[in-house]
């Protein structure tokens, strides 16, 4: 993404005026050479905040804070510097000006984001126009979803007809390629079809309000696949978007604290409610992306998960994330819900007021940790509590925020009733653990191998900041290890598995159990991770293997993952027949007839 020119940023606060701009968010009274109005930032009913409009500047005679247009829009807004200056231009008509050094802005983008907002807008005009709009209306209603808060989030109906919004858009081939770019409309056997049908839709907005994506949500709870999310494409990812979040700038008034929970239909209950802090990811677990931008939005962020197994297995995953990612003056915090509650449920059972009570007194992140681990051993023996201690003192390894690992091992010191010395000692001898690899039977008495030695954390030719031009990086790699990067992959992103992926892994050597999964995965579109590995339960070794290659998500987009399985594929065939050459050299019985093989290749090189 290209750097806004510095001349541009300068010159901004000379183009806006920033009466106009506080007005909108803030209404503004003329008091002299001023205008008036409370404090938006530490509230109270005196008109304690003043705004210049010849200077161009705003103070707050009791709390103190001051500043010019951008930071306002920053801190009122709860964005970041860029995201500030972008809204003042869009709100002024400005046209932004980049630096002519960096690379120019690929016009997909825009172009991608002007039919997001067509389509959003016709499943919008669906909800409202219709024929079979009434079952979407019945069921708002029955999940209490106000006219309110449905225009607030753009909801809309994707109706049973599987051509309405291809018929919608067939006039333009543009906007029909990119339909099936962004992957609202599919190619089928009898032609081409709309992705979402019969579906509740929830647009998807980035931080500045525009249309990315959409999520849709089933009818009926006993559906095949409750939500369906669109692919993941140039101006959509997954691992780096929050829905709910730009609402929750939007109409916090504060950010004292973020809550994260697990489903489209929470934010929006939550928001019914008046509890409006709160998000959720895009079907996928939260990712240090999420992360960094919770961080950046408030300084407590408060998990919210089931009170069962599924859920507290859900938010271990988001513990160990997070503790790699924690830094000062940021605070984790979980929140379990009583049996058969979610959010939605619990909020119209109690009240606003008791939920957010709730939020307040979730359980810290070193409580958690601790409480987890020692559910997972018998603390009350020797043998015990030496587990816990190495378990424990692993994870608090991966603290890179030195002031809370020291908190953390002091904490753990009085736990297990030990000095802060004896903990630190074992904390340093702490070493990854290597296991050896895990041998798998199959049904062709071959043996193939899980590798334990996978890194999925960063892959090679990774770079976070130019998704666009992504291009995986492989080095001469045992086989065994790059097909255990390819299932790892599979699990996180069963989507990679196409017709065509089938046929080139059925021809790879001792790949059963990848074929295996590419099939599971082929017969359901929207199959879970543990729906994928079930088949397997009964061969234990492959189990628990893929059980902890689930957790290793790497931290890719769906479209960067796609590219990489296919590199690592790529790599793999060409391994594999360079093997099969040396062989066919290596059993040459004459010089004539390696001289023959060797000709056979360079034929084959030339019509290629």
């Amino acid at each position: 993404m290209p750097y806004i020119s510095q001349s541009f940023i300068d010159e901004l606060p000379n183009q806006v005026d920033i009466v106009d701009l506080i007005n909108k968010r803030v209404p503004l009274k003329k008091s002299g050479s001023d205008y008036r109005a409370p404090c938006p930032f530490h509230g109270g009913k005196n008109s304690n905040f003043a705004v210049n409009a010849h200077k161009q500047f705003y103070h707050c005679f009791k709390c103190g804070e001051s500043g010019g247009a951008i930071s306002f829009i920053q801190k009122f807004d709860n964005l970041n510097f860029v995201e500030a200056i972008e809204t003042i231009a869009s709100e002024c008509g400005l046209a932004i000006e980049y630096d002519s050094n960096s690379k120019p802005i690929d016009p997909r983008f825009e172009r991608y984001r002007l039919l997001s907002q067509k389509v959003g807008d016709f499943y919008t005009a669906q909800l409202r126009n219709s024929p079979a709009k009434d079952k979407a209306v019945q069921y708002a209603k029955a999940r209490g979803i106000s006219g309110v808060i449905a225009k607030r989030f753009e909801l809309g109906f994707a109706t049973p007809s599987n051509k309405d919004l291809l018929v919608h858009c067939e006039n333009n081939d543009q906007e029909v390629a990119d339909l099936k770019t962004l992957g609202l409309v599919k190619e089928g056997q009898y032609g081409d079809y709309d992705f979402f049908r019969d579906r509740l839709m929830f647009p998807i907005h980035n931080t500045k309000g525009n249309i990315i994506a959409f999520g849709g949500r089933a009818f009926e709870n006993d559906a095949k696949a409750k939500y369906l999310n669109s692919s993941e494409s140039v101006i959509f990812s997954k691992s780096k978007e929050l829905y709910g979040l730009h609402h929750a700038r939007k109409y916090s008034r504060s950010m004292d604290y973020m809550l994260v929970v697990e489903g489209y239909m929470d934010v929006v209950a939550l928001h019914q409610a008046g509890v409006t802090k709160v998000v959720a990811t895009l079907g996928t677990a939260t990712s240090p992306e999420h992360l960094k931008i919770l961080i950046r939005t408030s300084n407590v962020i408060v998990f919210c998960f089931d009170g069962d197994d599924a859920g507290r297995a859900a938010a271990w995953k988001a513990l160990k994330i997070t503790l790699s990612v924690i830094k000062a003056g940021a605070t984790f915090k979980f929140l379990f819900l009583p049996d058969g509650e979610d959010p939605d449920s619990l909020v119209k059972k109690e009240s606003a007021k008791a939920f957010e009570e709730r939020i307040s007194k979730a359980q810290p992140l070193s409580q958690f940790l601790f409480e987890h681990l020692k559910a997972e051993v018998d603390f009350d023996t020797i043998e015990g509590k030496t587990l816990f201690l190495e378990k424990a003192t692993a994870l608090i390894k991966s603290v890179n925020y030195e002031v809370f690992q020291q908190q953390l091992l002091e904490g753990l010191a009085q736990v297990v009733d030990q000095s802060i010395d004896q903990v630190r000692s074992i904390a340093d001898q702490q070493k990854p653990q290597v296991q050896e690899p895990t041998k798998v039977y199959t049904e062709l008495d071959t043996e193939y191998e899980i590798p334990n030695e996978v890194d999925l954390s960063s892959f090679s030719g990774y770079d976070e900041h130019s998704p666009v031009e992504y291009k995986p990086v492989f080095k001469k790699t045992n086989t065994k290890v790059l097909m255990s990067k390819m299932i790892a992959l599979l699990l996180n992103y069963p989507t990679l598995a196409e017709s065509t992926i089938e046929v080139r892994v059925r021809a790879i050597e001792n790949s059963q159990v990848l074929l295996e999964l590419v099939r599971s995965a082929q017969m359901n579109e929207n199959i879970s991770q543990s729906e994928l590995i079930e088949p397997f339960q009964d061969k234990q070794g492959i189990f628990k293997r893929l059980n902890q290659l689930c957790v290793l998500e790497p931290h890719l987009s769906e479209i960067q993952a796609r590219e990489e399985f296919l590199s690592i594929l790529t790599t793999i065939e060409n391994q594999q027949k360079t093997e099969h050459i040396k062989a066919s050299i290596h059993h040459a019985h004459t010089l004539e007839e390696q001289q023959q093989i060797m000709e056979g290749i360079l034929k084959g090189k030339r019509k290629t």
